[in-house]
């Protein structure tokens, strides 16, 4: 059973944005426990939360800042100084962590949302948060977990909105090589206890991938292969 109060947490916070028109949204696991039955308290793919991740944009990062400290956060105060123009960081009273992402989540590839994040979305539209699992090139089980919640709950809306997946890699090779890797550890099983279905909706996932148009660009760097290394690895903070 995991602990819902991370999600709680972030859901309070997510309503006070909402009702002062600030754009701030959830990301990572608390965004699939928000949007996922099976990843809830009792879900199939439940799990514990250690921390809490949002995303804002950096023209509404000012008053993000003053809404997480009204709500008894504390700053990393250095932490801020170094990292704040794409990047937050607060303590909880249980000395876990509240991240701010500001335009875009920047690990082993670039998820931007500085365009497409609204007023009033809980979490961030689903194609970015999807990306955001699919881009990590060694998934943890907690990534794997959340794909499946994913794809268990959410499966008709992902493929409804296909297209803007699509307009999201279409120019980058190496987000298209590493998503097709994550797809490919899930549809081939990689997790022994997964019911059928979700490995059928994996190995669906994992076609379309495989017949996405991508630009010359993206061609051109496909020649190129695994030859060169098509992702960064993401510094530890």
């Amino acid at each position: 059973m995991t602990e819902p109060t991370k999600a709680r947490r972030a859901e309070r916070l997510l309503n006070s944005a909402a009702a002062s028109g600030l754009r701030l949204a959830a990301l990572g696991g608390v965004a699939v426990q928000l949007l996922c039955p099976s990843a809830g308290p009792d879900g199939r793919w439940g799990r514990n939360l250690a921390d809490i991740d949002l995303a804002t944009t950096l023209k509404h990062k000012p008053a993000a800042d003053k809404l997480i400290l009204e709500n008894g956060f504390t700053p990393d105060a250095p932490f801020n100084r170094m990292n704040g123009s794409t990047r937050l960081r607060y303590f909880d009273a249980d000395g876990s962590h509240l991240d701010v992402f500001v335009d875009e989540l920047r690990l082993c590839h670039v998820i931007s949302w500085r365009r497409r994040l609204d007023v009033g979305m809980r979490t961030l539209p689903l194609p970015e948060l999807l990306l955001t699992k699919l881009q990590v090139v060694n998934a943890e089980p907690k990534d794997l977990s959340d794909l499946s919640a994913l794809l268990t709950d959410a499966w008709e809306a992902i493929t409804g909105d296909w297209a803007q997946l699509e307009r999201l890699v279409n120019g980058d090779w190496g987000l298209w090589r590493t998503a097709r890797g994550t797809l490919e550890r899930l549809a081939g099983g990689a997790d022994p206890t997964a019911e059928p279905a979700l490995a059928g909706r994996a190995a669906d996932a994992l076609r379309r991938w495989a017949a996405m148009p991508l630009s010359l660009k993206a061609q051109v760097r496909a020649r190129i292969g695994d030859r060169v290394r098509w992702y960064e690895v993401p510094e530890e903070v």
